[in-house]
């Protein structure tokens, strides 16, 4: 073949190669680790004895089938225990004076905020006037910059519970595709003397920052995920009132929440409920209750594993950019061979 016909022919296949370089450049796969590790929290009076080889138990080994490493915290929550985990599951706080130490939430946020983690944090209701497991839970979630808190109320259902109306059982889903794995099979999530979910919608959001019902009102990157029955109402039992309902209020409030592309490094999956997932009087992950049916371990396992896993999608801008520069380097490297020749 002619040497100038071969450069010419090498050069258009360069051109198109260049031309076509930013649609093929992509983010280099992440392999995740062996057993990666996620941590329930067992020191801030979520133990409960019935629940540990019951309930607590099945849902580790549920998690260890799916390839995780379950590890149960006694002695707090610090920077040690936290410095190869992947996931931290917080059930409500018992007892005041079992509440998060100043440096248990720095720990927590400084290790969220590094990027790549998966938070859960359970809520509670203010039965008894009740509102310091509200309150140290609050300071966990604005470390992280959530968008989503629990209400300081309670909710109940005469209609869809096990057997008295504290006892909610949350009967509806999303239908939103982007959480379809994590409700896929869930009907029925027990939701133990629980409160609901509201959103804060700022970009510098908090407690009572900009309060929105997420029953309305959609705030990027926040996804509900459950929601109690139609006849679901608040029924607030101290002077702190909820910040986006009103006591009395009836309806299909959202019971939990997922947010991606969270904390500091922008690629953090936080999960906010009303109830606790795990420990507790009887937590969402249980299957049965009052001989009720239950599907909250699906929705509990399947939520934990979508956080575990999550990536967030590639920041398309920075992929051509990065093309658009080879793109160029080609079409420099074609000029000086056709000038040689």
């Amino acid at each position: 073949m002619d040497s100038k016909l071969f450069i010419r022919r090498a050069a258009a296949v360069l051109l198109i190669a260049a031309l076509f370089a930013p649609f093929f450049v992509g983010p280099v796969p992440v392999r995740a680790q062996d057993a990666p590790k996620i941590v329930f929290d067992y020191s801030h009076g979520q133990y409960a004895s019935k629940l540990e080889n019951t309930t607590d138990l099945q849902l580790e080994n549920n998690l260890t089938d799916l390839g995780y490493e379950v590890v149960w915290a006694w002695g707090g929550i610090n920077s040690s225990i936290l410095s190869d985990a992947d996931g931290l599951v917080l059930g409500s706080v018992y007892g005041e004076s079992n509440v998060y130490l100043a440096s248990e939430v720095t720990a927590i946020a400084d290790w969220f905020n590094a990027g790549g983690k998966f938070l859960w944090v359970g809520f509670d209701s203010d039965y008894g006037g009740n509102q310091y497991h509200h309150d140290t839970n609050i300071e966990i979630l604005e470390a992280v910059g959530s968008h989503v808190y629990g209400e300081p109320t309670s909710v109940e259902d005469p209609i869809s519970n096990t057997e008295a109306a504290y006892r909610v059982v949350a009967n509806g889903t999303s239908d939103d595709p982007f959480v379809a794995d994590i409700v896929a099979g869930v009907d029925k999530v027990l939701m133990h003397g629980p409160t609901l979910v509201y959103g804060s919608n700022s970009d510098t959001p908090g407690e009572n920052v900009e309060p929105v019902a997420l029953e309305t009102t959609t705030i990027p990157n926040v996804y509900p995920l459950i929601y109690y029955g139609a006849a679901a109402e608040i029924k607030d039992a101290d002077t702190r009132y909820p910040y986006a309902h009103e006591d009395g209020q009836q309806g299909a409030f959202v019971a939990a929440t997922l947010e991606v592309n969270a904390g500091d490094a922008g690629d953090g999956v936080i999960v906010v409920s009303g109830a606790s997932a795990y420990g507790d009087y009887q937590p969402m992950c249980s299957w049965v209750y009052y001989d009720i049916a239950l599907s909250g371990d699906h929705l509990v396992e399947q939520a934990i594993d979508f956080g575990m896993t999550y990536q967030p999608p590639a920041d398309m801008t920075l992929l051509l950019v990065g093309g658009g520069i080879g793109a160029v380097v080609i079409i420099i490297l074609i000029v000086v061979l056709v000038r040689r020749k």
